[in-house]
């Protein structure tokens, strides 16, 4: 279990990580809790970042 604070978020941290996705792309500040996580390491970043990832 990596987010404590909303335990129902893990299934997402989860799906990124088995999906080896580069990115889980939130506003739910209790990803917040997964950057300080180094492994296994999923960059969490808003939609914002991702925006301009994209364009």
């Amino acid at each position: 279990m990596l987010i404590t604070t909303d335990v129902d978020d893990n299934k997402f941290e989860d799906a990124a990580i088995a999906g080896n996705a580069d990115y889980l792309v939130t506003e739910d500040k209790d990803f917040n809790e997964v950057k300080s996580i180094s492994f296994p390491k999923v960059q969490v970043i808003s939609l914002k970042e991702f925006k301009v990832l994209i364009i």
